[in-house]
C-alpha cells in the first residue's frame, strides 16, 4: 500500500492555508472603505486556487477511501486464512495425541509380553528390547534401529510398527499446521497494520475535503459581497454625478 501521498498532502494543506490567508487579507482590505479596492481579478484568482484546491483534495479523499476499503477487504481475507490454519493446527493436535496414545499403548503392551521364540537366552533379549525402547523414548535411538533391536529378539510387532509410523507421520503434520499458523497469523497482523493505517489517512484527507470545500464556499460568498458592494458603490457615484 502507497502511503507517500501524506506527503504531498501536507503541501497541499501548507498551499491551500497560503492561499486562504492571502485572500482573507484581501478580503479585509476590501471592507476598508477609506484604503483602495484590491483588484477584482486578484481575488477572482485567489477563489479559483481554493476552489481547485477543495477539488483536489476531494480527489485525494475517494483515493484514500478506496484503498481503505481495499485494505479492509485484505484483512478480512487474511483473517479467514488465518482462522482456518488454526482449525488445521487443532485437528493436526488432536490427530498426532490420537496416534501418540495408541503408541504408549502398544509400549506398555510390548514391554509385559512374553518373548516369541526364546533363545536360549530369553532373559537376556528381553532386556535388550525394553533398553531399546527405553532408548528410543529418549531420543538415542532411531525407529529403524528400534526395529532392528526387535526383531532379533524376537519381540517386534507389525501392528506397533504401524502404530509408531502413523505417529512420525502425524508428528510431521503438527508441525507443518504450525509453521502455517504462524505465517497465517503474521501476514493477519500485517493486513491489519495496514488497513489501520489507510483509514487514518483516508479520514483525516475527508476531513481535510470537508475543510477545504467549506473555505471555498466562504471564498465565494466573500467575492460576491465584495461584487455586489462594489456595484452598489459605482451606482452611488453615477447617481452623484448625474
Amino acid at each position: 500500500m502507497d502511503l507517500s501521498g501524506i506527503d504531498a498532502v501536507s503541501a497541499l494543506l501548507i498551499a491551500g492555508g497560503v492561499v486562504l490567508f492571502s485572500l482573507l487579507v484581501l478580503a479585509v482590505v476590501a471592507d476598508r472603505p477609506r484604503t483602495p479596492r484590491p483588484d477584482p481579478e486578484r481575488l477572482r484568482a485567489a477563489v479559483e486556487e481554493l476552489e481547485a484546491y477543495a477539488v483536489a483534495t476531494q480527489t485525494d479523499a475517494g483515493r484514500a477511501t478506496a484503498i481503505a476499503a481495499t485494505a479492509q477487504v485484505t484483512l478480512a481475507e487474511a483473517e479467514r486464512h488465518r482462522d482456518e490454519a488454526w482449525a488445521d493446527q487443532e485437528a493436526a493436535e488432536r490427530e498426532y495425541d490420537r496416534a501418540r496414545q495408541a503408541v504408549v499403548a502398544g509400549r506398555q503392551a510390548a514391554e509385559s509380553a512374553p518373548v516369541r521364540d526364546p533363545e536360549p537366552d530369553p532373559e537376556r533379549d528381553r532386556a535388550v528390547s525394553r533398553a531399546a525402547l527405553a532408548a528410543y523414548r529418549r531420543g538415542d535411538l532411531s525407529l529403524p534401529q528400534l526395529r532392528e533391536v526387535f526383531r532379533r529378539t524376537g519381540n517386534w510387532d507389525p501392528a506397533q510398527e504401524e502404530r509408531e509410523r502413523l505417529l512420525d507421520v502425524a508428528r510431521m503434520r503438527l508441525a507443518e499446521a504450525r509453521r502455517a499458523y504462524d505465517r497465517a497469523a503474521v501476514r493477519a497482523r500485517r493486513a491489519e497494520q495496514e488497513a489501520r493505517a489507510a483509514e487514518a489517512v483516508a479520514w483525516e484527507l475527508l476531513s481535510e475535503a470537508h475543510r477545504s470545500v467549506a473555505e471555498a464556499r466562504e471564498a465565494y460568498h466573500t467575492i460576491q459581497r465584495f461584487s455586489q458592494r462594489r456595484g452598489r458603490t459605482r451606482r452611488q457615484r453615477r447617481r452623484r454625478a448625474g
